[in-house]
């Protein structure tokens, strides 16, 4: 991995050198200044794109942290049984991720638009953790790992894109995706938190199933009505 950034960073750039650009003096208050965040009355997009990133990481990573003890637990499958099943959990999300990163770019290119994409993406990914609650079996959480999973990768593919049509200020382009990433970290860091506050509070991980821990987190991804 550490080569291959080598290598892209050797042949991908094609910016001119930016040695006699004028340079610009900057002051400690100019340096506090541009970390400001941008004001909510105008950047309501930005702001709705960075509480969909959360709601969807968070319900992500309450579940995918968690999945060995979601199918031991849940699905009363052994330790063994349950490493198969994850095992095969793992390669569906990863065929069906794939899929949907490749083809919903292009589809959301031709059709001029984010916002659809990301509704349809965030209420497959509800639907998906919706099946493990319908069916708490092997099948279920199969169906989970496919639908869920499908619907994850038409979100990344389309957030990144949507990131960059929100952003408030183009000439403030790089601090405010910088904004729009502590979102993925937070979402990273509270959803495990939670669920495991949950398996301390009932000692077990029922009420954390799937659907029941991530359909308040899910469903406000789509209802984020962008403007594009």
């Amino acid at each position: 991995m550490l080569a291959s950034g080598f290598v892209a960073l050797a042949i991908w750039p094609r910016e001119e050198s930016s040695k006699d650009m004028e340079r610009t003096k900057m002051t400690l208050k100019d340096l506090a200044v541009s970390f400001h965040f941008p004001k909510f009355s105008t950047s309501r997009d930005f702001y709705k794109a960075f509480g969909c990133r959360v709601c969807m990481l968070l319900s992500y990573q309450m579940i995918s942290v968690y999945q060995l003890y979601i199918v031991e637990d849940y699905v009363h499958q052994t330790k063994t049984e349950a490493a198969g099943t994850i095992a095969t959990m793992s390669i569906t999300t990863m065929v069906v991720s794939l899929t949907a990163s490749l083809i919903s770019g292009p589809i959301s290119d031709k059709m001029h638009t984010r916002k659809v994409p990301v509704i349809i993406a965030s209420l497959l990914f509800a639907i998906g953790t919706a099946m493990p609650w319908i069916m708490p079996s092997v099948t279920g959480m199969y169906l989970y790992a496919g639908i869920a999973g499908f619907g994850y990768g038409v979100y990344s593919a389309i957030d990144q894109a949507l990131n960059v049509d929100v952003l408030p200020n183009k000439e403030e382009a790089g601090k405010d995706l910088g904004i729009l990433n502590l979102a993925t970290t937070l979402g990273q860091a509270v959803g495990p938190t939670i669920t495991s506050t949950v398996k301390t509070a009932t000692g077990a991980l029922r009420l954390h199933s799937p659907s029941p821990s991530s359909w308040p987190c899910a469903p406000p991804c789509s209802c984020c009505a962008f403007r594009r």
